[in-house]
């Protein structure tokens, strides 16, 4: 066993610390979650078993909030808050496009779960959907929420801010479900 000298060891520290500085607001933002797969739901594109719930369960806790009143754009089989869909099929509140949610809500949103389709084809074949606006309907959201809210946007992708100068990146969640299947990471946007 080798022991190391003090001086070393005193530098390490200090090594770990300017590090942590630098670094660890940074990685404060990234968590990983593995979650059982496949959730009760037999929907094409359900969340894993626990997802929704522990997404909104983190909202709550970023937002220092018991009660949030929540906003479920491309609801698909999701549970929680007002369900707007284009698909009658998952029986939404709204059956209604994002792009132009504004039209028939006007009321605050705590948070926003978007889970829309991962590209423009996936929406045609899957979801027989016209092609996706990241800009405009993350626009609309922007609308919706309440001053210091919550936009989060699951996705196969880590998605862009969708506007730096009203949104920051509050936290980044990847999501692991099973051996040879893809992850998926909701990024939480707060509104400034």
């Amino acid at each position: 066993m080798m022991i190391m000298p003090y001086a070393q060891n005193v530098e390490r520290k200090k090594s770990k610390e300017d590090f942590n500085m630098k670094f660890g607001k940074v990685q404060d933002k990234n968590i990983a979650w593995f979650l059982p797969r496949p959730s009760k739901s037999k929907y094409k594109g359900s969340m894993p078993l626990y997802c929704e719930k522990w997404l909104m369960d983190l909202a709550r806790n970023i937002l220092v909030k018991d009660d949030i009143k929540i906003l479920n754009l491309f609801c698909g089989m999701n549970e929680y808050g007002i369900r707007v869909d284009l698909n009658p099929e998952v029986s939404p509140d709204y059956l209604y496009d994002a792009h132009k949610i504004t039209e028939i809500l006007n009321e605050p949103f705590d948070v926003i779960l978007a889970d829309p389709p991962y590209s423009n084809q996936e929406a045609k074949d899957l979801y027989g959907t016209p092609k996706l606006s990241y800009k405009k309907w993350t626009a609309e959201c922007e609308k919706l929420l309440i001053n210091s809210g919550l936009l989060i946007v699951y996705h196969k992708l880590i998605m862009l801010n969708p506007n730096p100068e009203k949104f920051q990146v509050e936290k980044r969640v990847f999501i692991g479900t099973r051996v040879n299947h893809l992850p998926r990471v909701a990024v939480f946007f707060r509104k400034k």
